[in-house]
């Protein structure tokens, strides 16, 4: 996520990427993206200054948010592909596996 557009992926349960697309920040290109998973699915985003908004989006649509600590997340910040649509679907992977570092 970052100040005026984000990074957002869409992992099924066997770990395939559905979605990795850039939007503009907002209800809306979000929803265009996730707003067909079912209530109660896991989301997560990289905690920063800034994300309240999406969390209170999630949790307003019946979305499980989870804020991942940045400096904990070894894998993104030890992969050679660096950039945000591989990162996005790094967390995807990681939400799936249960393996998270949470904020």
């Amino acid at each position: 996520m970052h100040r005026k557009r984000s990074q957002v992926a869409v992992i099924d349960q066997d770990g395939q990427v559905l979605a990795n697309r850039n939007v503009p920040n907002g209800v809306e290109p979000i929803l265009k993206v996730i707003g067909g998973l079912p209530p109660g699915t896991p989301a997560a985003s990289g905690a920063a200054y800034g994300t309240s908004w999406l969390v209170e989006l999630l949790e307003d649509y019946g979305f499980a948010p989870h804020l991942v600590h940045p400096s904990r997340c070894k894998v993104i910040a030890s992969a050679r592909l660096k950039n945000d649509k591989a990162g996005a679907a790094i967390l995807g992977q990681l939400l799936r596996a249960d393996l998270l570092p949470e904020a």
